[in-house]
């Protein structure tokens, strides 16, 4: 399999942008069911328009866009059964003191708070399909080598990780990211089932949590 790509194979990182009507496709979809095939229409008609120009351009391996999530591990929350989205706003309802939670926004540029965080709010379903609508989309648009990206289970299980409530369904964070791990092998092992060759584990703050952050249990964004 390795023969077959380059030595300067091209990819891109995985995210691509989102015209303003399908973020209110998805809107309406998410407030109205009835929305929900004219969103799917237009998150193929835009697919389609980004592989056409990977494909122009020459690119070599192809990506989806990832047109279905608000960033590189929310959509987790919309698949996995005990996982919720929430906003910066709620989380913040539930800590004593919003200090070090606040510093952590700061740090990560997040302070406005438009942004919002799966967290585990039950024990999760750690046999979901994450990827495989996606996986069929590129198929059907592409004969091009693609790939698939999912999130890092060590950066989801921080972010999933809330103790005020995360810890009703779980002792500790160790305790849930077990059950993370096996939410991302079996994702794996499916891809792999359905002849995906390449796959990127997104760390794209990894750096920043290790070199910023203590060993502690300390609310933050990441």
């Amino acid at each position: 399999m390795l023969n077959k790509f380059l030595p300067f194979t091209t990819t891109l990182i995985g995210s691509m942008p989102r015209s303003n009507e399908l973020l209110q496709l998805k809107e309406d979809a998410k407030a109205n069911k009835s929305s929900l095939n004219e969103y799917n229409k237009k998150v193929k008609e835009e697919t389609a328009k980004i592989i056409d120009i990977f494909e122009r351009t020459n690119i070599d391996v192809i990506v989806s866009g990832e047109l279905t999530r608000d960033n590189y591990m929310s959509y987790i929350a919309e698949k996995v059964d005990g996982v919720k989205l929430m906003t910066m706003e709620e989380i913040k309802s539930y800590l004593q003191s919003e200090s070090a939670f606040n510093d952590s926004l700061d740090k990560m540029d997040a302070a406005d708070n438009s942004m919002n965080n799966p967290i585990c709010v039950d024990k999760i379903s750690t046999n979901t399909p994450l990827n495989l609508e996606e996986l069929e989309l590129i198929k059907s648009l592409s004969d091009k080598e693609f790939k698939i990206t999912i999130p890092s289970p060590y950066l989801l299980t921080r972010s999933m990780w809330f103790k005020e409530i995360s810890g009703k369904a779980y002792r500790n964070r160790k305790e849930l990211g077990k059950d993370v791990v096996e939410l991302i092998l079996n994702e794996i092992r499916r891809l792999i089932a359905n002849g995906v060759k390449i796959i990127q584990i997104d760390e794209p703050i990894l750096s920043e949590v290790v070199f910023t952050t203590e060993e502690n249990n300390d609310p933050s964004f990441y």
